[in-house]
């Protein structure tokens, strides 16, 4: 947070009057105990963005992020031996730079895929976080291992925005972008994230990740198993067919084994996919996605027929009808 700050300062925006209307401080803020709740900084983030009247600032933060900006996660991250073994450390502290959210990291087939998400659905829009997360990410392994680097496609949960961001957007990522896609993330050359770089230095290495691990938040250490196929399911969904098997496989479990867990803890993988994309298809519906084809794919349907029937057994509704009533709800709250 501070970090975004001051660098919002610098392009021109009045950072303490920003703080007051969130009822923070600047001494608030550098007292390294404080924690803003996730749902206040989303909103100031958004606010800067149009405070300022950029809608790619997110994305262009995010291109001078340093590793020091990152604290130990930047630093554990830059002294890593490979691209992958800088993401998997990300992704497991990612909770000390922000918690709420939820990162992994996995591989499919000849692919490594890293998510992010907010746990929150309700915490809307979240299009500036988003960008800056990813965009830091990108500018972290350019900085650590490869000026040049740049992931094979970058996805957003959130609509595109205006063509020229857009345009805008793919120049600065250096790759295509899928919008209003199941979650945030990217995707990579699996044997190009592997490649060795650098030697690691184990005893820095091991010094950080027990700093990092003591101050992980309780909260992303969880044990239950409908967590940690809920985790898999946001990664898979839009990419590849999520099946018990492929996700009893990544869980190291037999498929039978999987199933017991979860019923122990009252669910199922059928009923934990089918909440997530009816908690996805509200909130892309909610959003005003503009194409329900693409929302489809990102639910990882076959077709939109398929959709379709799926949204209307859930909700009694087809989506289309639901988004022309947002739509029109939306009209009426502005005149």
């Amino acid at each position: 947070m501070t970090a975004v700050l001051a660098k919002f300062a610098r392009a021109g925006g009045d950072g303490d009057a920003l703080l007051a209307r969130y009822r923070l401080t600047s001494a608030m803020l550098s007292d390294p105990w404080t924690t803003v709740p996730l749902a206040r900084y989303v909103a100031m983030f958004e606010e800067m963005a149009d405070l300022l009247d950029d809608p790619l600032l997110g994305v262009r933060l995010g291109m001078e992020t340093r590793p020091v900006d990152l604290g130990p996660t930047g630093l554990i991250m830059a002294r890593s031996g490979s691209v992958r073994n800088a993401l998997d450390r990300l992704a497991r502290f990612v909770n000390n730079l922000q918690s709420g959210t939820h990162s992994a990291l996995n591989e499919a087939d000849d692919l490594l895929v890293l998510t992010y998400r907010l746990n929150d659905p309700a915490i809307w829009p979240r299009r500036q976080d988003a960008e800056f997360t990813l965009s830091s990410v990108i500018r972290m392994i350019r900085s650590a291992f490869d000026p040049d680097w740049g992931p094979i496609q970058v996805q957003f949960e959130h609509p595109a925005p205006s063509v020229s961001a857009a345009r805008a957007l793919r120049r600065m990522l250096g790759c295509p972008i899928r919008f209003e896609a199941a979650s945030n993330g990217m995707v990579m050359a699996l044997e190009e994230a592997k490649a060795r770089f650098r030697d690691e230095d184990h005893d820095l290495i091991d010094v950080l990740e027990r700093y990092l691990t003591d101050f992980t938040p309780s909260e992303s250490l969880s044990d239950r198993w409908r967590d940690k196929v809920l985790a898999l399911i946001v990664t898979y969904l839009g990419q590849q067919p999520v099946t018990t098997e492929r996700l009893a496989a990544d869980l190291r479990l037999s498929p039978r084994s999987l199933q017991r867990r979860l019923a122990e803890e009252g669910t199922s993988v059928r009923a934990l996919l089918r909440s997530h994309r009816e908690e996805l298809a509200d909130h892309h519906l909610q959003a005003g996605a503009s194409n329900l084809g693409n929302l489809a794919e990102a639910l990882g349907y076959a077709d939109g027929t398929t959709f379709w029937r799926a949204h209307r057994n859930w909700t009694g509704q087809a989506p289309s009808a639901v988004r022309r009533r947002l739509t029109a709800d939306q009209k009426r709250s502005r005149l």
